[in-house]
């Protein structure tokens, strides 16, 4: 270097300080989650909007940063998680196509098995999870212990679907005259011989039909993790157009009826348009402060752009979609 001696000395210490500090931090929590950052980039164990569990944490993850994660817990409390700790300790991660769910019961041994089989099949079937199943888990003193579960698909309502589907197993065990109560359960009343425990049936022509929540409990618990996978879709589905419509447009080089070829270039025309009316709408999002330090009472500004935004882009990728359609099956028909 073209420098007096003096200054090449201070220079060469101070490189040999920032190389020691590195050297020094490298073994430090800092360093070690920023790798298992790059990690969790490299491997993408779970995406913004799943559900995770790890080390007793369970949530949804609303945003993963270089350094941690975020998760919105049951609680709708947000839960800052070390990268580190995903990496180094088991990862549970519920898989958006469909996970298990389960609840187990114990029942007298005085009650035929195929009778109980069926009721807890029948409560799994109501509660709509796919391939139901009944195991025994446990042959015990006095009590049989049984596990019934299925496949739920819609895993967004997880958390409504466990509790329903242990309500339907009480109901529709107390449907058949079942008793879900062990053998060896006593009470300081005297009962008759033939007392059975079971609430009484209601007369449904009396009873009012009690009606559905509008919003279901996920709604409410994981509203940041929602809007943030909202919003992260909303991303990936836009960055994707420019390519689509270069594709289609190469596609459509070769064809030999110019006619159709135009008629099929002014449709791709016409959704860079439609693109060029969404971009503000997204640039909007994009330059709002982050999703979950968003305040409470800016909550519906946010939503309410969050959800044009989403309701316009879904409607540009499936005009998308449907022109990709139309012009693979005019290459087919030449």
């Amino acid at each position: 270097m073209p420098i007096d001696v003096e200054d090449k000395n201070l220079v060469l210490t101070f490189v040999s300080i920032i190389i020691g500090a590195i050297i020094t931090f490298s073994s430090t929590t800092f360093v070690a989650n920023a790798m298992a950052g790059i990690m969790l980039r490299l491997i993408n164990p779970f995406r913004v909007g799943d559900f995770i569990k790890t080390d007793g944490t369970f949530g949804r993850v609303t945003e993963i940063y270089f350094l941690n994660t975020q998760v919105q817990s049951i609680d709708r409390d947000l839960i800052t998680i070390p990268n580190l700790a995903l990496v180094s300790k088991p990862l549970k991660t519920i898989r958006s196509s469909g996970t298990i769910i389960t609840t187990s019961v114990s029942l007298g041994y005085n009650i035929p098995r195929k009778d109980i089989e069926k009721s807890l099949l029948q409560a799994a079937e109501i509660t709509g999870l796919e391939n139901p199943f009944v195991h025994v888990e446990k042959l015990g003193d006095f009590s049989i212990s049984y596990k019934v579960g299925g496949l739920l698909k819609d895993v967004d309502r997880i958390i409504t679907a466990r509790s329903d589907f242990k309500k339907n197993v009480i109901d529709n065990l107390h449907n058949s005259d079942i008793e879900i109560v062990s053998p060896t359960y006593m009470n300081q009343r005297v009962f008759s011989e033939d007392y059975v425990c079971m609430p009484p049936k209601e007369d449904t022509r009396l009873a009012p039909k009690e009606k559905e929540p509008e919003v279901q409990t996920e709604d409410i618990i994981f509203d940041k993790a929602i809007m943030a996978q909202m919003l992260d879709r909303i991303y990936t589905i836009t960055e994707k157009f420019p390519d689509r419509r270069k594709d289609m447009e190469d596609k459509i080089k070769d064809l030999s009826d110019t006619d159709k070829r135009d008629e099929l270039k002014e449709q791709i025309n016409a959704l860079a348009k439609m693109e060029d009316n969404i971009n503000p709408e997204v640039q909007a999002l994009k330059d709002l402060p982050d999703i979950t330090a968003m305040p409470h009472d800016k909550d519906n500004e946010y939503i309410e752009k969050l959800v044009t935004a989403e309701k316009d882009v879904t409607l540009l990728d499936n005009r998308h979609e449907d022109l990709e359609k139309k012009i693979f099956k005019t290459l087919e028909q030449e």
